[in-house]
């Protein structure tokens, strides 16, 4: 329904004493019909040919208007209304996904909500109108009557955030609302699963004993190539799928010093592509053996920088949960219990990554995420294990001092080194000449 012209002024029929009009568009054979509203022309097209089945379809038309009028809705243009806007906002992001910016795969899931269950029930509406009262009947008569999962309604209420975001950026909304739901999220209420040292070693030990269990079978390839994504997802931070898109020619290996200054082997990620478009990483020293020995069993070991094959050849979903069941470690035993996965190796990473010291910001920035989750989804369930309680206030001055001499040391060799490094360039060139 859009704002009527003069176009179409003189082809007009009046119906029901003037009150609704049927009219012909000279680009289609049927029949449109429309009326005044407040100063504003509301049309649609009756779907008709002939015109007397197209004035009865106008006047059952007409009549739904005035019953959802006095029911308390309000007719809107087209461009005022949710599933207006939801189009617009879906264009956007399969824009984004396709240079690389949003992963595919959760556009193709997003645009599955916002078609098949929001554009349902938020469509017709003015977006101006959505609010919290609108929610929540949305959820009553939609979700919670499924009894789905938190994560599910955490997805449907993305979909209308997305579409206000979207709004906001083209200035036809001033500002998002905020919704808020009965059910509290699983992703606010519980931290995220992971393993800590003890917890590692024994699932690292379970797969060397399913490697030599699956030796000289079918399966043995993947036994082993388990064992090195498993070390290579708890050392980088990686996604799953991430991990999946992952090549060869998106690695390189160079150096870095350690916290005692040793200069050690790492890993350079770069077109990292996932759910958040595409980004870069540093590795931890522990993921340089896992790829060298997948280089070495994959025949990479001099052509990989140039190689576009995926480093991971499988999906080890059953695999790696057929392990955890075996040494007991797939579900925690924090209460309520929760399940690992493969997330957790991503997981693992980022909680050690905090325990060591890292500032949440390169944490962040590494793993390809945003300050705010660190903080609300790993430090503050990290926080009873970081601090510690027992030290008296002199101990936590002398622990700082400590702390602050081995930074000082720390400096005072890489100036050192480089000095050396300096010098010894200087004598090369002194004997080239």
């Amino acid at each position: 329904m859009q704002k009527n012209t003069s176009k179409f002024d003189d082809e007009k029929i009046a119906v029901l004493d003037g009150k609704l009009h049927v009219f012909r568009r000279p680009d289609t054979k049927f029949w449109w019909c429309g009326y005044h509203n407040n100063g504003v022309y509301l049309r649609t097209s009756t779907k008709k040919a002939s015109l007397a089945d197209a004035t009865e379809a106008a006047k059952e038309w007409y009549y739904g208007q005035q019953v959802m009028q006095k029911h308390g809705f309000v007719p809107i243009k087209t461009k005022d209304t949710y599933a207006h806007h939801a189009k617009l906002a879906l264009e956007e992001y399969d824009r984004k996904a396709n240079n690389d910016e949003r992963s595919l795969k959760y556009a193709a899931g997003l645009r599955s909500v916002i078609e098949n269950a929001l554009i349902p029930f938020f469509g017709r509406h003015s977006l101006k109108s959505i609010n919290q009262q609108l929610w929540n009947e949305y959820l009553v008569k939609n979700l919670h009557t499924k009894n789905v999962k938190a994560s599910t309604i955490k997805h449907h209420l993305n979909g209308i955030r997305i579409v206000f975001r979207c709004a906001l950026i083209r200035g036809d909304v001033e500002a998002i609302p905020t919704f808020y739901t009965d059910r509290v999220l699983a992703s606010q209420a519980t931290p995220r699963t992971w393993f800590n040292e003890q917890e590692f070693r024994k699932l690292t030990i379970e797969i060397q004993e399913h490697i030599r269990r699956l030796k000289k079978t079918r399966w043995s390839g993947d036994a082993l190539e388990l064992y090195d994504y498993v070390i290579f997802i708890a050392a980088t931070g990686l996604r799953v799928d991430e991990g999946k898109n992952l090549r060869f020619k998106d690695i390189k290996i160079i150096k870095e010093r350690d916290e005692n200054a040793v200069l050690k082997e790492i890993l350079h990620i770069t077109n990292i592509k996932g759910k958040r478009g595409t980004g870069e990483c540093k590795s931890h020293f522990d993921a340089v053996a896992a790829f060298n020995r997948i280089k070495k069993r994959r025949g990479f070991e001099t052509s990989w920088e140039t190689s576009d094959e995926p480093v991971f050849q499988a999906h080890h979903r059953d695999m790696f949960n057929k392990i955890l069941n075996n040494c007991g470690l797939k579900v925690t035993n924090s209460q309520p219990p929760l399940r690992r996965d493969l997330m957790s190796l991503r997981n693992t990473y980022i909680c050690n990554r905090l325990l060591a010291g890292a500032n949440v910001y390169d944490v962040a920035k590494s793993c390809r995420t945003s300050v705010d989750m660190i903080e609300r989804h790993y430090s503050r369930w990290l926080s009873p294990v970081k601090a510690n309680i027992n030290m008296s206030k002199q101990q936590t001055e002398e622990q700082k001092n400590i702390e602050l001499k081995k930074e000082q040391e720390t400096k005072e060799r890489e100036i050192s080194t480089n000095v050396k490094e300096f010098l010894q360039k200087v004598d090369e060139e002194i004997n080239n000449e």
